[in-house]
């Protein structure tokens, strides 16, 4: 987990691990029973925590062939009857659901669509326990959800209320997620000044959580699809944000996209 973290921020600074205790990155496994017999001889809860970071930072790095593979890893060896809940199911879920839609979108295969609608659905089950934990998450999986069924009104709605949910309930990594996922969609929609303004916001948001890599990351996106002057010097805080609240509550209203 400490090499995670150091790899997000990006800080030369840190101290270097002679001997990471369980280092996943460096073990080579050669199918997947000596993954399932790794998990099981070493500490299987362990295991079960490092696969949900190394999910989470495959996907905030937009690796999402190795997001697949770890969330492929969890599909296959944790979500069992057998293996009882833990609080990272939760994160395991969240990130399952964004992976799977993403690749119904670009595979339209429709095993990933049963998968991510069965992570969603778990998400949606548990928020009933704490609309504070998970109303963001919930608000982002059906913006994507909206997306991949070609919804596009509603999906933007979502990834409006999602952002702002986030911010208001102080889960900043979220709130960036929520808004590099609004800045592909609305590029992807053609609306690019829209578009750079979540882009942007996400900057702002992953450097105040201290993942400077990610949103050099973005940073360098924004550059290759809007040009080296594109970078307005000093983004503000909060996004003019059409609507905050969930999207059943506005459908009778006329929304613009662009301004």
């Amino acid at each position: 987990l400490y090499n995670i973290l150091r790899e997000l921020k990006g800080d030369e600074d840190f101290p270097e691990e002679e001997e990471p205790s369980f280092p996943l990155d460096k073990v080579k496994f050669v199918n997947n029973d000596d993954i399932m017999k790794a998990a099981l001889e070493r500490d299987q809860a362990c295991f079960h925590t490092i696969l949900s970071f190394q999910m989470l930072k495959a996907f905030v790095c937009r690796d999402m062939e190795g997001a697949l593979k770890f969330t492929d890893l969890y599909f296959e060896h944790f979500m069992t009857e057998a293996l009882r809940m833990r609080y990272t199911s939760i994160y395991h879920e969240f990130y399952e659901a964004l992976i799977t839609f993403y690749f119904m979108r670009q595979t339209g295969e429709e095993r990933y669509w049963v998968r991510g609608e069965n992570a969603l659905r778990n998400i949606k089950k548990w928020s009933v326990h704490s609309d504070w934990n998970f109303k963001n998450k919930l608000l982002l999986l059906e913006a994507e959800m909206h997306y991949t069924q070609k919804d596009f009104d509603k999906a933007a709605l979502c990834y409006e209320a999602s952002i702002r949910a986030a911010q208001e309930h102080q889960f900043l990594h979220e709130e960036a997620i929520a808004s590099e996922l609004a800045g592909i969609f609305f590029l992807e929609r053609g609306l690019h000044q829209k578009s750079q303004s979540f882009f942007e916001h996400s900057i702002k948001c992953y450097e105040k959580w201290g993942a400077s890599v990610v949103a050099k990351r973005i940073e360098d996106s924004i550059r290759n699809e809007f040009g080296s002057d594109c970078m307005r010097p000093e983004p503000t805080d909060d996004l003019r944000l059409v609507y905050i609240d969930t999207p059943g509550e506005h459908d009778s209203k006329k929304r613009q996209l662009d301004n």
